[in-house]
């Protein structure tokens, strides 16, 4: 049994960490069924830690709510429940805390739960999963469609023959990580105790690498970059639309996507795109809607399959792809609703950075929508294509057509069909004449006479 003393600034830490979908705080007093029901749902989901003895917030502040057990064999209930009573039982490890300066207070017992291939049932026969902070029971088709998400070994948790424990313990970004970590830990210890290294071997696993070597791309076997290109045209990607060669971005995952958004930000602002009074302006997307997509592409595509993720700029769009198509049993028609996650120890360790990337599980394709709705641009789309998951951040704004064609008109004697192409984002020659005729026959525009083939226009009438 592991017994370890932290310190009260630790204590604390552990005490106001909020609840999320990887955390939870129990008190000693709770039973067997609640233990139960959080290591089901953290199993049958990312996985994730709790610890038991500390009180709920309502009922005081600080150290005070350190309530924990006066011995080790108080908190049998806990193992019983983690091996017993749970169907299968969990993989899991735990260890004490103990405060120091405030012993008295008692011992508080930490879990880590796995994520699991099974389905994990308790002993009253319910099913839990995570949903937000909480542990939400599912039933009949739900369990179902969880049985068949299940049973595949993810290939972040691959050991890598040429990379060790030794050799993370010496990285930058894992210092920087650990930095904030609490409670405090050394970086052996917590390679251990996150299982991603081999305590028989020595060798680091793939998440350890993708999350903390300097340069992932040099210990993965398999592409794990972003490449970002610019493409000058607002069709098909061809070799000659490059504007310069694709630009490859490597890194430890935190600042690989921040270098990433800060290179993409950049180009993306250098294309010129047409307002409805004429002026041309840097393309800007909502910074929130990019982040958003980038993140979700590094943390959910498929590590097993050798390519990067790909971010491509064109004159009216852009797109992020990434490896692997949806996880699991995911479908277009869920993605707002369901989760699930290829890779849970790269999305639960991303989340104890401070300002963490993907700060609002399960919620980031939300935010994106939302954000580019707020800024008056179409919503994101989505697509599965061959082995790709294709998400497009459109640069075309909510008003109708016809509505800026009129607006243009409002401050320019006539519009041509490639300027309001433009404009509208509309890539069809023949649905921008559909547009004009379809002003026309209401009276509000007309053909300027005498121009006629490649030179038509249109004006108010």
């Amino acid at each position: 049994m592991n017994t370890v003393q932290i310190s009260l600034p630790d204590a604390l830490a552990l005490i106001e960490r909020d609840e999320s979908p990887f955390w939870d705080q129990k008190s000693l007093r709770s039973g067997g069924a609640v233990i139960q029901k959080i290591a089901v749902a953290l199993a049958n989901t990312d996985g994730g830690e709790f610890i038991v003895g500390i009180e709920d917030q309502a009922s005081g502040s600080g150290i005070s709510l350190w309530s924990g057990f006066p011995n080790i064999e108080e908190s049998n209930f806990i193992h019983q429940s983690l091996t017993s009573d749970i169907r299968p039982p969990v993989q899991y490890s735990y260890e004490y805390y103990l405060v120091e300066g405030h012993e008295g207070q008692g011992l508080a017992c930490m879990v880590r739960v796995e994520k699991s291939g099974d389905v994990h049932y308790t002993a009253a026969n319910k099913v839990y999963v995570r949903r937000g902070a909480s542990s939400t029971e599912i039933s009949g088709q739900q369990i179902v469609d969880l049985q068949l998400a299940k049973g595949s070994m993810s290939y972040e948790d691959q050991s890598l023959a040429d990379y060790s424990v030794a050799e993370l313990s010496t990285e930058p970004e894992l210092q920087v990580f650990l930095s904030t970590y609490s409670p405090h830990v050394n970086p052996t210890d917590f390679a251990r105790r996150e299982r991603i290294g081999d305590q028989q071997t020595g060798q680091a696993k793939v998440s350890a690498a993708l999350l903390f070597s300097e340069y992932p791309s040099s210990v993965v076997p398999k592409r794990c970059a972003i490449k970002i290109s610019r493409y000058e045209t607002a069709g098909e990607p061809r070799r000659e639309h490059l504007a310069f060669p694709p630009i490859t971005v490597d890194g430890p995952l935190r600042t690989l996507v921040e270098s990433a958004l800060e290179r993409t930000t950049s180009i993306v602002e250098s294309v010129s795109v047409l307002e409805p009074d004429g002026s041309l302006v840097p393309m800007k997307y909502p910074p929130e809607a990019l982040k958003e997509l980038v993140v979700n592409a590094v943390i959910h595509r498929d590590y097993n399959l050798s390519d990067d993720v790909h971010i491509s700029i064109f004159d009216n769009r852009v797109e992020v792809r990434s490896l692997g198509g949806l996880a699991g049993q995911m479908t277009l028609e869920l993605l707002f609703t369901e989760r699930t996650s290829r890779n849970p120890k790269v999305l639960r360790l991303l989340n104890r950075y401070p300002n963490p990337l993907n700060q609002d599980i399960g919620e980031g394709l939300t935010t994106a929508r939302d954000k580019m709705m707020a800024a008056r641009l179409k919503a994101p789309r989505y697509k599965v294509e061959g082995n790709y998951f294709i998400a497009t951040l459109p640069h075309e704004r909510l008003a109708r057509p016809e509505e800026l064609i009129m607006e243009y008109l409002a401050a320019h004697e006539e519009i041509t069909n490639r300027t309001a192409r433009e404009l509208t984002g509309i890539q069809s020659e023949n649905t921008v004449k559909e547009v004009f005729y379809a002003l026309r026959n209401v009276g509000k525009i007309e053909r300027v006479p005498g121009r006629n083939g490649n030179r038509a226009a249109w004006q108010k009438v």
